[in-house]
This record gives C-alpha cells, structure tokens and sequence, in this order.
C-alpha cells in the first residue's frame, strides 16, 4: 500500500511539474517580438576580372617613335600596333594593357597602361593601332607589352 501512495505520489509530482513548464513555455513564447520579415533582393551579377589570363596571347606588338628628338626635350611619345588573340572558350571584355619602357640594357624606366572595352570573342583576334604613349623617357629603346587583367563576359553584361 505504501508503495501504491508513493508511485502515485510522484506521478502527481511529475504532473505538476509538466503542467507547468507546458504554461510557463506558452506565456514565453507571448512575450517575445514578432519575428522581423527579411526581404531577399537580387542583385546584377558583376564580372569576373582574371589576373594574367592565359587564354589571351600577344600575336604582334610593334611600336614607332613620334617626333624628333633633340636634347632640349625630356620626353616623347610613342604609338603602338597591338594584335591579341582569344585562345579560350569564353569572351573577354575589358583588358588592360600594361606597357613597360625599357633602356638600352634592358632596365624598367616607366610603366603605363592602357585599358581595351573591346569585347573579344572565343577564338577572334582583335587588332589595334591607335594607342598612343606620351611622356616616354627618351632613354627609352623599347617596350615590352603584357596584359595585367581582363574581364570574363560580354561588355553589356557588366555593371559599373
């Protein structure tokens, strides 16, 4: 008998007991704010800039002096004809050029850079000779052209 009253003692007790933690949870989840609604937005896709491609390759780089030089100038300009080509599978839109000005032995004097929105497809070579250098050291005695970074895509699909 008494183990009757003490089973049924502490089933009394355990009922209490979940019986209130089943109120007390209810009246927390009252007293909370009301969740915030999150809006998702999406946005324009940016394009990719690759570092150094490798898909795009220097066919032809030719460069030619403007002007005479005489002593009494510091500098010059220069006019360069650049021939690339797009050996990848995907188009390249804006691609920087940089041209490097070297002297006789061979050591840097200025770097500039010039920057191509020409988009260029898979496969295609893209020719131009309108990029025009000034203020060139006249110690200068050649120049060695590389490509710094290009971007993956079409032009028009870029945002700035």
């Amino acid at each position: 008998m008494i183990r009757k009253s003490l089973f049924l003692g502490l089933t009394l007790v355990l009922v209490v007991a979940l019986i209130t933690l089943i109120v007390r949870g209810r009246q927390m989840e009252k007293q909370q704010p009301p969740r915030e609604v999150e809006v998702v937005q999406q946005s324009k896709p940016t394009a990719t800039r690759v570092l150094g491609p490798r898909d795009l390759e220097i066919l032809q780089s030719k460069m030619r002096w403007e002007g005479e030089v005489d002593g009494m100038q510091p500098s010059r300009t220069a006019r360069h004809e650049i021939e690339i080509r797009n050996n990848g599978d995907v188009p390249y839109g804006e691609i920087q050029l940089r041209f490097t000005y070297l002297a006789a032995g061979g050591k840097t004097l200025i770097d500039r850079t010039h920057v191509l929105t020409k988009e260029l497809a898979p496969g295609a070579s893209l020719k131009i000779e309108d990029i025009v250098a000034g203020d060139i050291p006249v110690a200068a005695e050649n120049s060695r052209v590389t490509i710094d970074y290009a971007d993956l895509g079409p032009a028009s699909n870029r945002s700035k």
